[in-house]
């Protein structure tokens, strides 16, 4: 047998210590991966909602970095491109659950997406916090445990229209044409517009999203007569596209806007968006004149991203942060810890006090009745605004429980009865949970 030389086992260790060096590395980084936070966010990074999108993430993240520990450990935001296709939402909701073995998911810019990965709650196991799904079944027919809104949903929009309606009755002498997109929300949303008592809506005009010629519906316009247009565009690439060609085509038409548009969209509109109404707006940076927290938030925004932060991206943040402050709460990090601390929480946010009725999941939250407009100075880069024209409040907007369709969330009383979650009285510590949806008993 040849005998080792000197060399050759300098050789050997130098390689065992190599060896040993690569897997402590290794057991390190799984030890670090162990014990991070992981939250899955899925979002349009690509395609028609994409501003949505970004808007959200950015909020995610802002929310993240304010707040970057959950018990001691790192909070960790995994991001998924959901390209605006509810399928394409699910699979990476999946991935998310079954592969990175997050412990919520966040966003969902498009409500079929949400409502798609919540038909398939209970084989994901994990609870779902949207903060932009608005069609009324996210938490009225289809509500779930696992489903949480911060978002106001389209049928708290339209009482915020009616409001603006009943303080301007002007508007209900006018003929309204009803431009939609026809999917999931913008049927949801049309439906709620067209239920607002002595409306006098004269046709509608549904399309496609993803619709870049506009000219159709344009004429359609013209025809009815309409000299007031209800715009129930997902607030995506199609909304400056239709105002751009509508202007083109001299429609000056009053025009209602269910729930604005990001800031972003309004500067690249310019002249075109201003005048633009809502009563839906989900918040506006400009508030920041009279509340310090959305002041700070504003300035640490656009330090990080170069821009004001958008609706969207404000109610990410504040969403973000609610859940930030549930998972620091729960008594355990399991589905169940959670998603009771989520039932129960409540913080002070960048839009005030923050928390869900225990009831049906719906975040606690109000609108704004709003115009945009053209700034006197620039800000933060932006030259056009949504001026916040007046608050309303969760209790001017709220739908009653029993009117919301939810029927699906139940607990058990102490003497092991199934009762509708609604009438436990907010306890301080999590209810216990019957296991089936069903009648109550006893």
């Amino acid at each position: 047998m040849r005998a080792t030389t000197p060399k050759r086992r300098s050789t050997w260790r130098a390689l065992m210590r190599c060896a040993v060096f690569t897997a402590a590395a290794a057991t390190l980084a799984a030890q670090a991966q162990a014990d991070e936070v992981k939250i899955g966010a899925i979002v349009p990074l690509t395609g028609v909602l994409a501003p949505l999108g970004v808007d959200m993430r950015n909020g995610y993240q802002q929310a993240i970095k304010d707040a970057p520990t959950v018990k001691g450990m790192p909070g960790k935001l995994l991001v998924e491109d959901e390209q605006a296709n509810a399928a394409v939402g699910l699979s990476k909701a999946q991935k998310l659950v079954l592969q990175d073995h997050v412990k919520l998911l966040v966003g969902g810019a498009s409500s079929a997406t949400v409502l798609a990965i919540e038909a398939q709650g209970p084989r994901l196991g994990v609870p779902m916090l949207t903060t932009n799904s608005q069609a009324v079944q996210t938490t009225g027919g289809q509500c779930s445990r696992l489903m949480f809104r911060t978002n106001p949903n389209d049928a708290m929009m339209a009482n915020g229209n009616r409001l603006l309606i009943k303080s301007h009755p002007e508007l209900l002498q006018k003929k309204w044409l009803i431009v939609f997109h026809d999917f999931v929300w913008g049927q949801s949303n049309k439906a709620q517009f067209e239920a607002i008592p002595g409306l006098h809506v004269v046709g509608s005009a549904g399309r496609s999203l993803g619709t870049a010629d506009w000219s159709s519906a344009i004429s359609q316009i013209q025809s009815s007569g309409a000299d007031a247009i209800y715009l129930a565009l997902a607030v995506g690439d199609d909304m400056p596209s239709f105002i751009r060609q509508a202007r083109s085509f001299g429609l000056h038409q009053f025009t209602l806007l269910p729930l604005g548009m990001p800031d972003s969209m309004l500067q690249a509109l310019g002249d075109d968006g201003v005048g633009l109404i809502t009563g839906g707006l989900f918040a506006s940076w400009t508030t920041a004149d009279s509340n310090p927290a959305m002041a700070r938030f504003v300035k640490d925004y656009a330090a990080s991203y170069g821009m004001v932060p958008g609706p969207q991206a404000i109610q990410a943040y504040a969403g973000m942060r609610l859940a930030l402050a549930a998972m620091n709460d729960a008594e355990s990090r399991d589905t169940n810890g959670i998603v009771d601390a989520l039932d129960h929480a409540a913080i002070d946010t960048v839009i005030g006090r923050l928390a869900v009725r225990t009831g049906d999941h719906q975040g606690m939250v109000g609108t704004y009745e709003a115009e945009a407009v053209k700034l006197p100075q620039p800000q933060y880069g932006a030259q056009y605004a949504w001026k916040v024209n007046k608050v309303l409040t969760w209790d001017e907007l709220k739908i009653p429980l029993d009117q919301t369709g939810c029927k699906g969330l139940w607990w058990s009383d102490a003497n092991g009865h199934c009762r509708p979650l609604a009438e436990s009285a907010h306890p301080t510590k999590p209810v216990v949970r019957c296991q089936r949806a069903l009648s109550p008993v006893g």
